[in-house]
């Protein structure tokens, strides 16, 4: 291990550190919970649908947003991770070794991302379990790929922004729950968003990444082609460009660059 990247031992430190009976409950327990219990008592009530000319049923629309939310939760750990190393020294302690600010941002990352990928597995094989039909092509599993790293960025980087921020714990539980709570339910994670859904919830949803890291994960995993703007319900008119995966990339780049300025400015200790 000692001869291995200082930023991959910070990794490996991470995933060892959250991989605890508590944290995986919140990482992976919960979303678990949501593809068990919304796909077993909605999917008897909710009629198959169509968006975009293709039929989705329940059970097939469900497991791409569920998948999606784990990289949501593998996000948090992010944050949590910089949280708790400030609050107990080890921020100090690890950078006063031979590990640099930016090798630690590095390993925080990385180990989302993992978390985000061995999460994102479990949860497919689970949703096949529970009815689910997949679809993957080559290049279906590349968007799904991009869509799952990419969206575990964000994400970090965006709990690591509010990590950097606070002082408070009660503060940053607070905001991440919020966080947590707004980005899951105003998204197309759970439900299609359409001309009926209330025109602010419709704009916070398209500015939201959580419904771009969805529709990627819908479209690599039913379609046997990339067509996700033959299966996103709202596509640009008259466009053929691959929008969503470029927004979201936009949006990630903008929230880490926020995130590493700030996380830069990071005090060594809390007192």
């Amino acid at each position: 291990m000692s001869t291995l990247p200082n930023s991959v031992r910070l990794a490996w430190r991470n995933l060892r550190v959250n991989t605890d009976p508590g944290s995986l409950i919140i990482i992976l327990g919960l979303p678990v919970m949501y593809l068990v219990f919304m796909g077993k008592m909605f999917v008897s009530i909710i009629p198959a649908f169509t968006i975009g000319g293709y039929l989705f049923t329940y059970a097939s629309y469900l497991p791409g947003g569920i998948i999606a939310f784990e990289a949501v939760m593998a996000g948090t750990m992010g944050g949590s991770m910089l949280w708790a190393d400030r609050r107990f020294g080890m921020f100090s302690q690890i950078l006063s070794g031979p590990f640099s600010r930016t090798q630690y941002l590095a390993g925080v990352i990385m180990a989302t991302v993992t978390a985000s990928l061995a999460g994102s597995i479990i949860l497919v094989g689970l949703s096949v379990l529970l009815g689910g039909a997949f679809h993957v092509s080559l290049v279906g599993l590349g968007l799904v790929l991009y869509s799952l790293i990419i969206g575990g960025i964000f994400f970090c980087s965006l709990m690591l922004f509010v990590a950097a921020k606070v002082d408070s714990n009660q503060a940053y539980n607070s905001i991440q729950i919020l966080i947590i709570f707004v980005v899951s339910f105003v998204s197309d994670a759970y439900y299609p968003i359409t001309s009926r859904t209330p025109l602010v919830l419709q704009i916070i949803a398209l500015v939201n990444p959580l419904t771009y890291i969805t529709d990627g994960i819908r479209s690599g995993l039913v379609s046997p082609a990339f067509a996700l703007n033959i299966l996103n319900p709202h596509p640009i008119p008259g466009t053929n460009v691959p929008w969503e995966p470029i927004i979201l990339l936009l949006e990630t780049m903008v929230i880490f660059l926020l995130a590493y300025r700030t996380y830069a400015n990071v005090k060594l200790n809390m007192s």
